[in-house]
């Protein structure tokens, strides 16, 4: 019998209350892989809390163990990650251990940390990033750095990441294994029921573009403001645009605001706030046009579910887009707000190219699932074992 890779991973991200992880984005990516992990039957996994933060749902699945970390200094959160965290990666026989985000990794990495790296936002956005707080830009950025090029092995979402991590901090290819993210299984195309239901309780009477994601500078939703307004002067003027999610309490809504009244916006801009995870397969499936003109993703999940339930999507090359989209999508070169319009227009009127642009989303969406990710996963901590014991 093979005797199992014990694996122990930092489970703060699943926890409520540690920094912005928690739901979507990474905390989505925690929680999904932790899950796989603990079917492995290869792995025995080993989840390590913040002992000041409410335990998370996964720390209770069967298979999984649940240990704390020495109790971390209240001063700082950042403090207690230097200091505390590598005594805790210490404290356990592993094979393995797993930062699911190299922002969490300490500076002090032990031989087996494995970490995965989303994105280089602070390295490849710096010029949208660094006049907002400067000195916490410079750290964070250190930080970031650090933890990269001392990682004994890396994780990366996408190739773009690791051409990325390697172009940028020299780290070389055979210490980097690239996993892609997963689809969960509720995104696919769905019912009429589900999309009349949704359009009721969200009022949402005419044809509507989406949008789901984030509003920080690098997502470029004024670029889609700008371009949607086009759009309806060329002929779309019965369509609303709806900007989905949390994003009333982003710092940057307000602006964002500001520049939606400068446009001339009434009552076409939808914000219907949060949505359950339950619920976005229906509205993302309602859609006429799923748009994304981000300009750097590490990966790019929106744009995949939206795919996954059936709405043709017009997006940036954002990065990874590229990779992880392929030619199921309708591209449009970063930061032309002028052809970003005309490719919602192309796509809104042209019913061979919605239905070709369907297919293709379907198929390349069928092919990322959890499941695969976790396998890729061990599999990568396996050639993090592998080198360690060549060396």
């Amino acid at each position: 019998m093979t005797t199992p890779l014990r694996v122990g991973v930092d489970g703060r991200p699943l926890q409520p209350g540690f920094k912005e992880h928690f739901g979507r984005g990474i905390g989505l990516y925690a929680a999904e892989l932790v899950r796989g992990l603990a079917r492995a039957p290869e792995v025995e996994l080993t989840l390590f809390h913040d002992p000041r933060l409410p335990a998370s749902a996964e720390s209770a699945l069967p298979g999984v163990r649940a240990r704390r970390y020495p109790k971390l200094w209240p001063a700082h959160p950042h403090a207690g990650t230097q200091m505390a965290v590598p005594f805790g990666m210490r404290s356990a026989p592993l094979d393995v251990f797993h930062f699911l985000a190299h922002g969490d990794a300490p500076v002090l990495l032990a031989g087996n940390a494995v970490v995965t790296v989303h994105d280089l936002i602070l390295e490849t956005m710096g010029t949208l990033y660094a006049g907002q707080r400067p000195l916490v830009y410079a750290f964070m950025r250190w930080l970031e750095r650090s933890a990269v090029t001392r990682a004994p092995f890396v994780l990366a979402d996408s190739a773009r990441s690791r051409d990325d991590i390697t172009r940028l901090f020299g780290v070389p290819h055979d210490r980097i294994h690239v996993v892609h993210l997963g689809l969960h299984p509720r995104f696919r195309p769905p019912g009429r029921e589900a999309i009349e239901a949704i359009r009721a309780r969200l009022a949402l009477a005419r044809d509507f573009v989406l949008y789901l994601g984030g509003i920080d500078a690098r997502k470029n939703v004024p670029l889609l403001l700008g371009a949607f307004q086009t759009a309806r002067r060329r002929g779309a003027e019965n369509l609303d645009l709806v900007l989905a999610g949390p994003i009333q309490q982003h710092p940057d809504f307000e602006g964002l605001m500001a520049h939606a009244r400068r446009l001339g916006y009434g009552d076409e801009l939808r914000l219907p706030g949060y949505l359950a995870d339950d619920e976005l397969p229906a509205l993302l499936g309602a859609a006429r046009v799923f748009a994304f003109p981000s300009l750097y993703e590490g990966f790019g999940l929106p744009p995949l579910e939206a795919m996954a339930c059936g709405t043709p999507v017009v997006a940036s090359r954002g990065g990874a887009l590229e990779d992880v989209v392929g030619d199921a999508v309708l591209r449009v070169a970063d930061g032309d707000e002028d052809a970003f319009a005309a490719a919602l227009l192309r796509v809104l009127g042209d019913e061979a190219l919605r239905s070709e642009l369907r297919e293709r989303g379907l198929r390349q969406a069928a092919g990322f699932t959890w499941e695969h990710t976790a396998r890729a996963t061990v599999e990568g901590y396996r050639m993090a074992i592998a080198r360690r014991e060549r060396r």
